[in-house]
């Protein structure tokens, strides 16, 4: 049974996160999801105290075989809250190096293989025939996804004003209205790669020739035709995209890969052409990634026959 004190304070650090740290709803939505762990944790004790606790939370995670990301983002929300409960809540004195052993366990990592759509894979779905409007918007999105890198909640949301393919770039702007990940702003770029930009070509003509305003258009359920009366987009509109894109992969018989799954195919397709460091920094900037560090360590990561070449040519 969840304490119903521990649950109180998790509601006070998560209302503290939003009106102070200024974090978006949906950063909330996740942090709470992450803290449920805790939660169900410390089951009737009292968070106060966790030190006693045993198996310890990141001993506790790792037992549940849940992907090392994951985890590593449940167990690094545990140690915020609590650093924050030290600050902020009477009777939680957690010692330093108590709060030193929230950390990331040790886990294997699974292959990463097949995690990302490959230029021979985009270029299937690219040809591959459309027979509806709903077919083609979701044809021109997966292209798109994959020429970009952008991530679906920013793409759903982009505007047609924020496109312009004349010079190959994307306005990723809040203030335009494009929900970006913890409210960043960037102009992104498109991969120059001229067949697949056909695709997004013909898209974007026909978008602004019925006056759009968004680049991923609603389409009215009764005529099959866009619907450019919409001028908002609803909070699920993410979900759209991806039935979309598994109902036609499945009817043109293309395996489904989730919009993310593009945007690494973006990032590991570039990090295998870029041959400098500028490059490189050009790569993770295109991702709005705060680093080169985190570009890296989420997407350069070679299947067995790249390693084979690499070494070979030593």
């Amino acid at each position: 049974m969840i304490n119903r004190e521990n649950w109180k304070v998790v509601r006070a650090y998560l209302d503290y996160r939003r009106e102070v740290d200024l974090i978006s709803l949906a950063s909330v939505s996740l942090e709470k999801t992450w803290l449920a762990h805790l939660l169900t944790w410390a089951d009737d004790r009292h968070f106060s105290m966790s030190p006693g606790f045993r198996p310890s939370f990141p001993a506790s995670m790792r037992s549940l075989n849940l992907s090392p990301v994951y985890t590593a983002h449940v167990v690094r929300a545990a140690r915020r809250f609590f650093v924050w409960a030290s600050k902020h809540r009477s009777g939680f004195s957690m010692s330093p190096a108590w709060l030193d052993t929230l950390k990331v366990p040790a886990m294997v990592i699974e292959d990463r293989k097949h995690q990302a759509v490959t230029i021979e894979e985009i270029r299937a779905i690219a040809a591959a025939p459309v027979a509806t409007i709903r077919d083609r918007r979701v044809r021109a999105a997966a292209v798109f996804w994959f020429l970009s890198g952008i991530r679906i909640g920013a793409f759903v949301t982009l505007p047609v004003s924020a496109v312009d393919l004349h010079r190959l770039t994307v306005k990723q702007f809040p203030r335009l209205g494009v929900h970006t990940k913890f409210k960043k702003h960037a102009t992104t770029f498109l991969l120059n790669i001229p067949d697949l930009l056909e695709v997004v070509r013909e898209w974007d003509k026909e978008v602004r020739a019925v006056g759009s305003r968004f680049w991923f258009a609603a389409c009215d359920p009764e005529t099959g035709k866009i619907d450019d009366s919409i001028s908002a987009v609803g909070k699920h509109r993410h979900v759209r995209a991806r039935h979309d894109l598994r109902d036609w992969l499945a009817r043109v018989g293309l395996s489904y890969y989730s919009p993310h799954k593009f945007r690494h195919g973006f990032a590991v397709y570039a990090l295998k052409q870029a041959k400098t460091v500028k490059t490189l920094k050009a790569i993770s900037q295109n991702l709005m990634h705060t680093s080169i560090k985190t570009t890296d360590s989420i997407y350069s990561i070679l299947d067995d026959l790249d390693v084979q070449d690499e070494i070979n040519s030593l």
